[in-house]
């Protein structure tokens, strides 16, 4: 008790002096501001200051004399821990932390404190004192605080932190919840979006596997139908070819008919001069015709006057027999070779007149084969337009098949893209499932308001 009355002296002429040192003026503040109580080196309650009453919900003639136990839970005043703690303090240690203690009414509140020994002139510890602050709605704010940060550790984004009004961890609160509502949104946006290309995926992966399948058959029909052009290309170069060869032929047709004309034409002047050589001797033959008219006639006279001579003209009567049987028989012959000439001559005339006609119709076979060349040199002309239109069409579907070729890999690179993006909306759609989401997140968002 001598104790308890040095430290009333003491806080008495602190109280009554005129001047204040620095010292004296710290005490002052911690006493108004803080909680705090003397204890003994042994835990007995010396003083205790209004602040730490207040808080406890003791008067000092509850406190006084009375040990530090009271204020420890009862389990924890028998432990080994608890006997060291007085131990460690007594032997000059000093203690910063959180602890728990007991009101009047047996609620628990935490405080935050400082046990600190106080050394008299000879170094030793001659009191214990405790400064403390009540930190009870402090922890249960965040206490608040960090139920809803497992709250959304576990994916529950529904969870809201209700502190006092006027609590000082209001800001914090109400920042949580700002955020889990913020966040709360993202995560159904991600989930609406999730789903969607979840529902989608399938039909885009199906539309690129079928447009990729077709572009595969179109791929392959624009090969085989460049394979055909190509073919058709050849096909009409060596039609070209051809008809340029048949044209080169006309015109060897059409010179060697001109040579023939020629030949016809020849050959009527030949048969001409054939005509003309038989009508002259024709008259050849009628002139010996007439001679050997004639000579039958001397010798018809010849004989007549033989034989008024007798005897005397007997031998010039046998040589005009003979003259007028030759001058017959030269007569005959005659008659047969006119006879000859004249057929012959018919003959020449119909050869002329077959000739003619040969030589008309080789005109108008000329005129055919002129016309026929000119239709083959128009084919030609035609088949290499179409050669060439050809190659560009098949210059056209080759290029066509290449970019089909490519679009083909694209749709194909494409079909792979969208399965992997169908992979990884499964893997985002199954990442954000584990947050829960209120059903509706316009909903305002629960503040603390600071009072």
């Amino acid at each position: 008790m001598a104790e308890i009355s040095m430290w009333s002296r003491r806080r008495t002429v602190s109280k009554g002096s005129k001047s204040v040192n620095k010292a004296d003026a710290i005490v002052q503040i911690v006493e108004r501001t803080q909680a705090v109580i003397h204890f003994t080196p042994e835990g007995i309650i010396l003083d205790a200051n209004d602040v730490f009453l207040n808080a406890l919900g003791y008067t000092a003639d509850e406190v006084i004399g009375q040990h530090h136990s009271m204020f420890v839970q009862k389990t924890y005043r028998k432990t080994k821990a608890y006997q060291d703690f007085w131990t460690r303090l007594r032997a000059g240690e000093f203690f910063t932390d959180e602890f728990p203690r007991i009101t009047r009414n047996d609620k628990v509140i935490w405080i935050s404190a400082t046990y600190a020994p106080v050394f008299d002139a000879e170094g030793n510890v001659c009191q214990v004192t405790k400064i403390a602050t009540d930190t009870t709605e402090q922890r249960s704010a965040i206490s608040a605080i960090s139920k809803g940060l497992e709250a959304l550790s576990n994916g529950d984004l529904t969870h809201r932190v209700k502190l006092p009004s006027g609590d000082r961890m209001s800001e914090i609160a109400n920042s949580f919840n700002s955020a889990v509502e913020n966040m709360a949104g993202l995560i159904l946006q991600v989930k609406n979006v999730a789903s969607t290309i979840d529902g989608m995926s399938p039909k885009i992966s199906g539309n690129a596997n079928e447009l990729s399948r077709r572009t595969e058959t179109q791929a392959a029909t624009l090969e085989q139908t460049a394979a055909a052009v190509e073919e058709l290309s050849q096909n009409a170069r060596s039609a070209a070819d051809y008809a340029a060869q048949v044209g080169r032929e006309a015109h060897e047709t059409k010179s060697a008919a001109g040579n023939s004309s020629k030949v016809v034409d020849d050959v009527t002047a030949a048969m001409q001069r054939i005509k003309a050589s038989s009508d002259a001797i024709s008259q050849i033959i009628s002139v010996i015709d007439d001679i050997a008219f004639q000579t039958n006639l001397l010798a018809l006279n010849a004989g007549v006057e033989a034989a008024r001579a007798g005897d005397a003209g007997r031998g010039f009567a046998v040589v005009a027999s003979e003259v007028r049987q030759l001058a017959q028989r030269s007569a005959d012959s005659a008659q047969q070779i006119k006879s000859l000439i004249s057929q012959s001559s018919e003959h020449v005339r119909d050869g002329a007149t077959l000739v003619g006609k040969a030589s008309s119709e080789l005109g108008e076979i000329f005129v055919s084969v002129d016309r026929i060349n000119e239709r083959i040199r128009e084919v030609v002309n035609g088949l290499q337009e179409q050669t060439s239109t050809l190659g560009e069409i098949n210059t056209a579907i080759s290029q066509l098949d290449t970019v089909t070729q490519k679009n083909a890999a694209m749709v194909s690179e494409t079909a792979s893209f969208t399965s992997e993006l169908s992979h990884n909306s499964r893997l985002l759609s199954d990442g954000v499932a584990i947050f829960t989401v209120a059903p509706r997140t316009a909903a305002p968002i629960m503040k603390v308001v600071n009072g």
